[in-house]
């Protein structure tokens, strides 16, 4: 090949790099979510080592790989069309300045090994975000579609889904197994109670879910061949476990994020039935609870008030039934007319809809909030009021963070004090915490914003959200060359919603990144590729 061709024109093959990815992702789909090694004394570090250790991997070969691909290219004489800079996508960019932002932030730290290595909070500090940002980097330039990466992610997660199951009616299957008397064993109640899956506590599962079901759903709706059934089956089972993680969280997460996707796709009459289907198995295998429950034992660690209304409410057998009645009558007019489209004005009705009901929640939270701030309210109710006993004791939290932030000084207000250091920043509040709620510390904000906020600033929270808003734009836009691109973005959008009451941790966060850098690589294959 002469010296003026081209490397576009050279057809893409898929390749050694290529395979990498891919394994990597089936062994984050199944490997990670589920090892461990000293049971949940030492879950945290189990997962942030499993992660590092298979991103170092990746990493190292995907640097070969590429040096090898270079100097091939130099020998045979291929000119690239375009400047290395000139692939740079907005989220790449936003992720650039993220990494440059709180590497400054970690430098200018009082405590640097500690922002560096964030041992005192989540292990989410400038260590781990270096390897977000590479794993994204060869993610995004060299996955390659395989099916088997999808089958991956779904029995992965289905796998964690049933132990998650299990564990609520205290079934603990690795005693089977020989395991120290199994996962729970030497553990008091409250640890047994709080504690499921091989993930951690029960908001760090809620997160997993929400990282699980929106893509096992949009899996579903989007494939053609019949392996979609393992999709929609592997989604029901998430929904479940999500029940049985039993925190609000999930929902936090997870309804809004399926409100957005029937959104998305409310005028195609065929995915509008799918929508539908992905959501009658999630009712079924709720209700299937309350007949497994029995079956196990009958011994069960709670449902919450929100959880009931799907698993024990006579309403939820009323749902399964009107929705069963809409998946079939969409079938019946789909079979009629496949090319049915709703009318163009049907996303502004349904997005009215959204709108006016989420101005009556803001209005219950103002109300009771702010303006009633003495009528007792029970349940659901009680989310309403944010004072400082707000969400187990957020509301607290939440209030000094933003003191901490407001009496920071510029510098910290600018960039924080450096990456998961909130332990530190807090420490002046520990014996207030002590006083109120028993509790002598904690070493994140319980909300992921105000985290970011406080230990990388003004700065790094801007750096962060235009990350996540540019490639959820992006995806969008996209969405009509290349449906994939939506399909990876929806657990992004589900984490963010449910990340302003939970933290980031090694255990889940890592898929967060990943499915950001899928979702990017299926931009980029309509960008570049085509």
């Amino acid at each position: 090949m002469s010296k003026n061709s081209n490397e576009t024109s050279v057809k893409k093959r898929y390749g050694v790099s290529n395979s990498l990815v891919n394994y990597y992702l089936v062994l984050m789909f199944t490997v990670f979510p589920l090892f461990f090694t000293e049971k949940y004394s030492n879950i945290r570090h189990d997962k942030l080592n499993i992660y590092l250790a298979l991103s170092g991997i990746l990493i190292f070969s995907a640097a070969v790989c590429v040096v090898i691909g270079y100097f091939e290219r130099r020998r045979v004489g291929i000119v690239p069309d375009k400047k290395w800079y000139e692939y740079l996508s907005v989220p790449d960019i936003a992720f650039i300045a993220l990494i440059v932002i709180f590497g400054i932030s970690t430098l200018l730290s009082k405590t640097p090994m500690d922002a560096f290595f964030a041992e005192q909070g989540r292990n989410n500090g400038m260590l781990i975000f270096i390897f977000y940002f590479l794993v994204y980097l060869i993610i995004s330039r060299f996955f390659w579609e395989k099916e088997y990466v999808y089958i991956a992610l779904a029995l992965g997660s289905a796998a964690v889904h049933i132990l998650c199951i299990l564990n609520f009616f205290y079934v603990d299957v690795f005693s089977l197994f020989g395991i120290e008397n199994g996962i729970y064993y030497g553990y008091d109640a409250n640890t047994v109670k709080d504690f499921t899956s091989t993930i951690g506590n029960k908001n760090i599962m809620s997160a997993f879910c929400c990282l699980t079901i929106p893509i096992l759903a949009m899996l579903f709706m989007n494939s053609k061949k019949k392996i979609k059934y393992l999709y929609l089956v592997s989604c029901g089972i998430g929904f479940a476990s999500m029940l049985c993680a039993d925190s609000e969280s999930g929902f936090l997460g997870f309804v809004p994020t399926m409100a957005l996707i029937l959104l998305f796709y409310c005028r195609k009459l065929n995915m509008v039935r799918k929508f539908f289907a992905a959501v009658l198995s999630m009712l079924i295998a709720a209700k299937a609870l309350s007949f497994v429950r029995p079956i196990l034992g009958g011994a069960q660690k709670g449902f919450g008030t929100m959880q009931k209304l799907f698993i024990d409410d006579f309403m939820s057998v009323i749902a399964i039934a009107v929705i069963a009645l809409i998946v079939a009558g969409l079938w019946f007019v789909e079979r009629k007319n496949i090319e049915f489209k709703m009318p163009k004005y049907t996303p502004y009705i349904l997005g009215g809809v959204y709108l006016l009901a989420l101005t009556f929640i803001a209005g219950l939270f103002v109300r009771y909030s702010f303006i009633n701030t003495t009528s007792k309210l029970d349940g659901i109710m009680t989310f309403f009021r944010f004072n400082e006993k707000w969400g187990t004791h957020r509301g607290f939290i939440w209030i000094k963070a933003v003191e901490i932030f407001k009496t920071a000084g510029f510098k910290n207000a600018v960039i924080g004090s450096g990456p998961d250091t909130f332990y530190s920043m807090f420490t002046p509040y520990f014996s207030e915490l002590t006083t109120k709620f028993g509790n002598s510390s904690t070493n994140c904000a319980h909300n992921e914003y105000l985290n970011y906020l406080v230990t990388t600033g003004i700065l790094g929270l801007g750096a962060y959200l235009a990350l996540f808003g540019s490639a959820v734009v992006r995806s969008v836009k996209y969405a009509a060359k290349n449906p994939m691109t939506v399909v990876f973005i929806a657990p992004v959008v589900c984490y963010l919603f449910q990340s302003v009451v939970n933290i980031a941790n090694p255990e889940v966060t890592p898929l967060l990144f990943i499915y950001l850098a899928l979702s990017e690589a299926m931009v980029r294959k309509v960008q570049f590729d085509n």
